[in-house]
């Protein structure tokens, strides 16, 4: 009964064992044909990818390659691809790799090839025209000097040629520039007939003396103005450069007599041709109306006998060149002036002020330019990313800081009270600086206080040589004071207005300060000797007093620094050590009796004081910095245990 069961166990067990071998089975084939089926679908997207390069490089069709489609029956693995392993039921295979294609990089296309420097902007045309001009100019006076030579032209047919000439010229350069490349050579004819004139207005002026100077200069004014209205209608600096340059370099010549009138010339030919520059970035004209005139009118007004109405002529000037480039700035519409022109607009008045014989004239031309240079520097206004060569402010602030110092010098006039004046313009400047917190003036009086440190130098002889006691005055101890004053000011003006410069700057005019405090001892001490007819005492007593004076000063900054000054320490110890050099390198060997005695005592005590009173500070300080031990916050742990009941 049990034998028949167990053979149908059996034979059920062995269908069940086929069924599973043919699972296995079925599953492996499943995964080679996937795993074939990848393979070859990638085969096709990279003969793709390579068919679509070829196709854009070759256009033939011939040259195509065929792609082999994928066979449905059951591939065998070839050995560029090997046949998978065997998988076991319920593995997933990973996705293939992705193929992966180099970035289509487009082709650059080639840079042009750069252009020749005689090909730019016309180089070539405009040196030609330029070097035409000046040989045609010369061609014209051989053919007159030959006709003269020969006897052909009296002087009224010169004349008339000359006129007649220039005309013809300007006429052709008109005619020239309407045609579509004449631009070049109109230039060219319209400057040399503009110069020919010139050379014409000269012959009757100068050489015949036909008509008066100041004919002649109205001609050549009106020559002048032509030359630039037909320049503003062509577009061109050149032109007009050649038309003002022109009449400036050759009025000196036919007006050197004449002095005054041919400056007055000059000076309406500078204000006559600024509108040429409304709207234009003239630069160039700029400077043919400025240079010639500046010049002219400094040699006169240095040489001239009338040196008030040179001073006239070079204060209108002033007013002129400071005027147009007050109103370039403030007025958008107005050419922006070169500010650089500003110290050069001022150099007329300058010689003027330098010429005249009174001294306080000079000083009050001095003082017009300065005034007229701050007004100027402090009504500009530039916004940011202004040029350098536009910046007005700064060059006026600078030319102001000169003509400042010319003042203070033209009013001492190399009398004893030079450096007193000095040093007092150098003050006014710094306090300016201090109050306005302003970086240019400033840089104005740091540049002065340069100047007055060299000239305080004279001072010296009288703080160290007991010789010249005597001749002490109040004016140096007044120069004196005034120089540790104003290093003093401008210690603190850098600290505030150019925090870049500091800490170094501030602090080594601190020092310079210092010391010049114990200059002043000096020189006020001698002078309280003088009182007393003993001058030489008085020096005595001052050399002691200012060693004196220097401990005080290093022990006032021991005491600074123990408050959280990191550099008033040292500086104390630096000055205690000076101190202490001078006492034994100066005061032992200069003084003698009773200052030597207070010297060394007031010092030495002033040394001990300043030790002791220093390390009980520093004791001070270093207890109220260490935490107290019954201070900070109180633990109140629980108890271990239950407290106790309480009666």
């Amino acid at each position: 009964m049990s034998e028949p069961i167990l053979e149908s166990m059996r034979a059920i067990e062995d269908d069940f064992a086929e069924a599973m071998s043919r699972m296995y089975s079925v599953g492996n084939d499943l995964a080679r044909v996937r795993a074939r089926l990848s393979a070859e679908a990638t085969d096709v997207a990279s003969t793709a990818a390579a068919a679509a390069a070829a196709e854009a490089v070759e256009a033939d069709p011939e040259h195509w390659t065929p792609v082999a489609e994928p066979v449905a029956s059951a591939p065998r693995p070839s050995p560029a691809q090997p046949s998978p392993p065997p998988i076991a039921p319920g593995h997933v295979m990973p996705p293939p790799a992705p193929v992966t294609t180099p970035p289509f990089v487009p082709p650059t296309a080639a840079l042009p090839p750069a252009e020749p420097w005689w090909q730019r902007d016309g180089l070539v045309a405009k040196v030609l025209a330029v070097v035409g001009t000046a040989i045609t100019l010369i061609g014209v006076a051989f053919l007159l000097a030959l006709a003269i030579q020969m006897g052909f032209f009296g002087p009224l047919a010169r004349v008339l040629s000359g006129g007649l000439l220039a005309i013809a010229l300007i006429g052709a350069a008109v005619v020239v520039r309407r045609r579509p490349s004449g631009t070049i050579g109109a230039l060219g004819l319209a400057a040399t007939g503009i110069a020919t004139a010139y050379l014409d207005v000269l012959a009757v002026t100068r050489i015949y003396e036909w008509v008066p100077l100041a004919v002649g200069m109205i001609i050549a004014g009106l020559i002048a103005l032509g030359g630039v209205l037909l320049a503003r209608s062509w577009d061109s600096q050149l032109l007009a450069v050649v038309a003002v340059l022109g009449v400036a370099l050759m009025a000196p010549f036919v007006g050197l007599e004449h002095g005054l009138l041919t400056g007055a010339f000059l000076l309406v030919l500078a204000a006559a041709s600024w509108p040429a520059q409304i709207g234009r970035d003239w630069w160039v004209l700029e400077l043919a109306r400025i240079l010639p005139t500046a010049l002219f009118l400094t040699a006169l007004a240095a040489v001239h006998e009338r040196s008030g109405i040179a001073g006239l002529l070079g204060v209108l000037f002033a007013v002129l060149v400071l005027g147009t480039s007050l109103a370039g700035a403030r007025i958008p519409r107005l050419p922006q002036q070169l500010g650089a022109l500003v110290p050069v607009g001022v150099l007329p008045l300058g010689a003027a002020a330098l010429a005249v014989d009174d001294r306080w004239s000079g000083a009050g031309l001095f003082v017009v330019a300065t005034c007229l240079l701050v007004f100027v520097a402090g009504l500009a206004d530039h916004p940011v990313g202004t040029p350098a060569q536009h910046r007005l402010p700064e060059f006026a602030l600078a030319s102001a800081g000169l003509t400042s110092l010319c003042a203070a010098l033209r009013v001492s006039d190399g009398q004893d009270w030079t450096p007193v004046i000095g040093v007092a313009l150098c003050l006014v400047w710094a306090v300016t600086a201090l109050v306005l917190r302003h970086r240019v003036t400033l840089v104005v009086a740091l540049a002065l206080g340069a100047l007055a440190t060299i000239g305080a130098m004279s001072l010296l002889p009288h703080i160290v040589l007991r010789s010249l006691s005597d001749e002490v005055a109040v004016r140096h101890l007044l120069a004196a004071t005034g120089v540790a004053v104003l290093y003093l000011v401008l210690a603190r003006a850098v600290t505030s207005v150019l925090p870049a410069l500091a800490p170094v700057l501030p602090r080594a005019l601190l020092a310079l300060s210092a010391l010049w405090v114990g200059g002043s001892v000096v020189l006020l001490i001698t002078l309280v000797g003088q009182l007393v007819d003993d001058p030489r005492g008085g020096f005595t007593a001052g050399q002691a007093g200012a060693t004196v004076v220097w401990m005080a000063i290093a022990a006032l900054l021991l005491l600074r620094g123990l408050r959280g000054s990191t550099f008033a320490i040292p500086a104390g110890l630096a000055l205690a050590a000076v101190s202490v050099g001078k006492l034994l390198l100066f005061d032992l060997s200069f003084l003698g009796g009773l200052a030597r005695v207070l010297s060394f005592i007031v010092a030495g005590l002033l040394l001990l004081g300043m030790g002791a009173g220093f390390a009980q500070a520093l004791e001070r300080t270093r207890r109220t910095s260490q935490p107290h031990p019954g201070a900070g916050p109180v633990e109140n742990p629980a108890p271990a245990g239950p407290l106790p009941p309480s009666v």
